[in-house]
């Protein structure tokens, strides 16, 4: 396979090229390629019984892009060129198992099939900003969800007093998140849990400097290398890659998505490019896990991300994800490579409010559909206010392994959960919750304030109501044929 020097090497001498001319030959060549291989939209009916033909037309599509296009580096505004040769070696490269964690804690992260009688591996915590005299305490609540795995860090505004601005703050910030995740999981009882670097700067200086055995990331953590919108990659990410290649560690890319319309086009084309990062993100930064290898339409894109008045206004769920071109990705995905994927926020949650009956429903929804189309749970804090969403999340998962959930039943079962949860809001519009990270910026108290009210991170407990919620939601979905425990 080919090597992240040469990876490096050819980030500063591949041919020159303005982002915008790469931006119109990225779309010019998924139309293309969309074409050439007959890709043509099926519609949402097929969901989850798309042909696997398909499926491996589109991972040769993907393979195509890169080998004839390459990947941009925005870094050098230069082309990294790849052949058809190196695609499809590094495709079937990637490690199918990967152990993280050390000692008693240790787990072994694999690789999930459609319909999988294996139990799915969880990534709790993170992904968000937090006070620091908060931070400690919250992720060890998010590391005693016992299903979890791993546990992915986060990142500061304010860090010892001081504004975390320019890069000297950054690095110090940077050995601080891993330094304080070192404490949370001791505090939760598992001091050899993986940890997942959140970036508080992209840039190598912060990215290197937590990797510490003795108080920071040690060589059986992790960090994330995201691969960047529209076939983009960074040179101080390769860096990083080549540091961690070195020293240990397992990387994660969490920019493995895309919403419909843009440069890569229609539906159609945004399967080839999400499948594409997937390759894309192995060849270059060396990341054997994947998170959301998920196509968002383009209202998702106005819709999920809270915003001012969107609690405040109730809005109707317009919106479904197309889960027909998220399953021919996936499929595409675990037929031709051996990469590791974790389920992304594939439908909307938090439907009723934090900690409702409606609320642990609507996420049992993506949860169904993620396990059954034989992938990992991403239980990151982004929709997931609480980690008791995260064990909730966990046991909707497992109950649905547990009765052995084919394909063909996921949209009776979806359709059963969706008029449950109509029928609980009596018609009514709701509050949308989307990610709620974009609230911290403006009022933090209310966007921790609002968790607290559901569950108390110091005892790690949902509060009374939550829990009879959580009873009620478990009886539905047994009711509806899932193993829960009530």
């Amino acid at each position: 396979m080919i090597s992240l020097l040469e990876v490096g090497r050819r980030a500063y001498d591949g041919r020159r090229m303005d982002e915008m001319d790469w931006n119109k030959s990225l779309f010019r060549t998924i139309q293309r390629l969309v074409a050439e291989h007959k890709l043509g939209y099926h519609g949402p009916e097929l969901y989850l019984g798309v042909g696997d033909s398909y499926s491996d037309r589109l991972f040769q599509a993907a393979a195509d892009l890169i080998s004839s296009l390459g990947v941009y580096c925005v870094s050098t505004n230069r082309v990294i060129n790849f052949s058809k040769e190196e695609v499809l070696d590094a495709a079937t490269e990637a490690p199918q198992e990967v152990i993280v964690g050390e000692g008693r804690d240790a787990r072994t992260v694999k690789k999930r099939l459609v319909e999988d009688r294996r139990k799915a591996n969880v990534i709790v915590g993170g992904h968000a900003p937090w006070r620091q005299e908060d931070a400690v305490t919250a992720q060890g609540a998010y590391a005693s969800v016992a299903r979890g795995d791993l546990i992915e860090g986060f990142n500061m505004l304010h860090c010892d007093g001081y504004d975390v601005h320019g890069l000297p703050m950054a690095v110090h910030a940077a050995k601080r998140e891993a330094e304080m995740m070192r404490e949370a999981v001791r505090q939760a009882g598992r001091p050899g849990m993986a940890i997942t670097l959140y970036p508080i700067l992209t840039s190598s200086g912060p990215m290197i400097a937590p990797s510490d055995p003795e108080q920071g990331l040690r060589r059986t953590d992790g960090l994330l290398l995201s691969i960047l919108p529209d076939m983009k990659v960074e040179a101080d990410y390769i860096a990083n890659a080549i540091h961690y290649e070195r020293y240990g560690g397992y990387k994660v890319n969490g920019g493995c998505y895309t919403n419909v319309g843009g440069f890569c086009g229609g539906v159609e084309g945004a399967t080839v490019e999400v499948v594409a990062k997937a390759l894309a993100a192995w060849l270059v930064y060396r990341d054997q896990m994947q998170y959301n290898a998920t196509v968002f339409s383009q209202s998702h894109l106005t819709e999920s991300r809270w915003h001012l008045g969107l609690e405040d206004k109730p809005t109707e769920d317009r919106m479904n994800v197309p889960l027909w071109a998220t399953y021919v990705v996936n499929r595409a995905l675990e037929r031709n490579t051996n990469i590791i994927r974790f389920g992304g926020h594939i439908i909307h949650s938090g439907r009723g409010g934090i900690g409702s009956e409606t609320d642990l429903l609507s996420i049992s929804k993506a949860e169904i559909v993620n396990t059954v189309m034989g992938l990992n749970l991403n239980c990151i804090i982004t929709y997931n206010a609480t980690p008791y969403h995260a064990r909730f999340r966990a046991e909707v998962s497992d109950a649905t392994v547990d009765v052995g959930l084919k394909r063909e039943e996921v949209p009776r079962l979806l359709k059963e959960l969706d008029s449950a949860i109509n029928a609980r809001l009596a018609g009514r519009s709701y509050p949308q919750q989307g990610d709620r990270r974009m609230l911290v910026y403006v009022d933090y108290e209310r966007y921790y304030g609002q968790m607290k009210e559901a569950y108390d991170f110091a005892r790690a407990q949902p509060s009374k109501q939550f829990m009879e919620n959580a009873i009620r939601a478990r009886k539905t979905l047994k009711d509806l044929g899932l193993n829960m425990k009530t």
